[in-house]
């Protein structure tokens, strides 16, 4: 797939413009200099063509902090992998000292560059176009990322030096999200899946703002692996800066199949990990417990992670637990594997002799009776009870239950809902 990648210095609008592409608040956008870090991959489609789009932290042309640093590999990378640099700055501001260096930069790339003046919404701040004239590129176009103006004549004179796409997409991605608290191996463990520096790790916790993503093939099937903010609680959630990227986290959420949860061994797990866990059940997303940094743990107490975790986790026996070292690569091939197992557990559809069996097991409900289970769809499996009474929520879990002793859907969701009728005694499987 072709590939733009924007680039600029800090705060001049990289992210709206990101946004604008792919249609998409993927991004944090917020007031503050060098909000986004990592690279940041979305999709965009112009006149038939499905173009990726790579957002980049901001540069920081006079900063040697090693933080600084790693966002400068980060834009490295960004700019490996572009085909067209939509280079962003500022029309209010005009031309800025940081702006010569990043075109000096940018040159001995050898790749097309477009000159993106952003801010243009008044024929004053258009005036401002002759000042970057300086920069030595030829290609330029003002547009107003907050007004959405200029994106069309944008995206025109971007398409011919993009080459043709004669790759096929997969026809299922498995789109896995690592949620977790602060410093718990996130990026790390995106990095070793993927075999790449795709996220940023640092010590400082806390160092990854946005949501990265990241695809590889495994085992004939294309994987998307997600790598989220730190998830605070509510209340330790100071910064506005912050509470954007868990609504970030909790919008990819939804859009995920799987969610791998992870927590640091040497920590244990609290109860923000807990409402983590209910709240991807309440999207009826896929769960894996993914206790990190085992090998910072003596080998003869690890026999005791998974009951410790079932223990803190009530309700949740029906997860995987995969213990990991990324950096020792323990337990990621055991991690990749179940990974499939549930993405395959969440497409299973029962049989309606399975169903049968189910419904002449259970027990009726009180002053009623259980007339047939239906299974709706899967992906993930919902279930449909007729009964002739009203039921608890106790009496829904115990079908749910029931269901697993039949077919476990091991860390897979599984919804049921009741239809209540007027009928006989009699019960059917359908």
């Amino acid at each position: 797939m072709a590939t733009i990648v924007i680039v600029g210095r800090k705060n001049v609008g990289k992210s709206t413009i990101f946004n604008r592409l792919i249609g998409l608040r993927q991004s944090v956008v917020y007031h503050e200099p060098g909000v986004t870090r990592d690279r940041i991959y979305g999709e965009a489609t112009w006149c038939g063509r499905t173009i990726n789009i790579i957002d980049t932290g901001g540069f920081f042309p006079q900063e040697t902090t090693n933080l600084a640093r790693k966002i400068h590999e980060q834009i490295s990378y960004g700019l490996q992998e572009a085909d067209l640099i939509f280079f962003v700055v500022d029309g209010i501001n005009g031309l800025q000292p940081g702006d010569e260096d990043i075109a000096g930069q940018l040159r001995k790339t050898n790749k097309p560059v477009i000159l993106v003046i952003n801010k243009v919404d008044s024929k004053k701040a258009a005036l401002v176009e002759n000042e970057f004239a300086a920069l030595g590129l030829d290609r330029c176009y003002r547009i107003s990322a907050e007004a959405g103006s200029g994106f069309g004549d944008l995206l025109d004179a971007a398409l011919p030096y993009l080459p043709s796409d004669t790759r096929k997409r997969s026809s299922k991605v498995i789109r896995v999200l690592i949620l977790g608290r602060p410093n718990s191996g996130k990026s790390t463990l995106l990095n070793v899946l993927t075999g790449t520096d795709r996220a940023i790790v640092d010590h400082a916790p806390g160092t990854t703002r946005d949501c990265v993503n990241a695809r590889f093939s495994h085992e004939g099937r294309e994987l998307e692996i997600i790598d989220t903010a730190g998830l605070r609680r509510p209340a330790r959630v100071r910064r506005s800066i912050e509470f954007y990227s868990v609504l970030r986290a909790i919008h990819w959420i939804e859009h995920s199949d799987i969610i791998l949860l992870l927590f640091d061994t040497t920590q244990g797990v609290v109860d923000q990990d807990r409402r983590i866990a209910s709240l991807v059940l309440s999207k009826a997303k896929g769960l894996i417990f993914v206790p990190t940094k085992i090998d910072l743990i003596a080998k003869k107490v690890r026999n005791k992670i998974d009951p410790a975790t079932y223990r803190s986790f009530s309700s949740f026996e029906f997860v995987p637990i995969i213990p990991i070292s990324a950096h020792e690569r323990t337990g990621i091939p055991t991690l990749l594997r179940t990974i499939h197992n549930i993405d395959r557990e969440s497409r299973r559809t029962l049989s309606p002799d399975v169903l049968h069996a189910i419904v002449e097991r259970l027990k009726p409900p009180d002053n009623g009776a259980i007339l047939s289970l239906r299974q709706m769809q899967a992906c993930p499996p919902i279930f449909r009870a007729t009964v002739t009474a009203s039921v608890k929520k106790s009496y829904i879990q115990y079908i749910r239950n029931t269901i697993r002793t039949y077919s476990s859907f091991p860390g897979v969701p599984i919804l049921v809902r009741t239809k209540r009728v007027n009928g006989k005694s009699r019960r059917h499987g359908s």
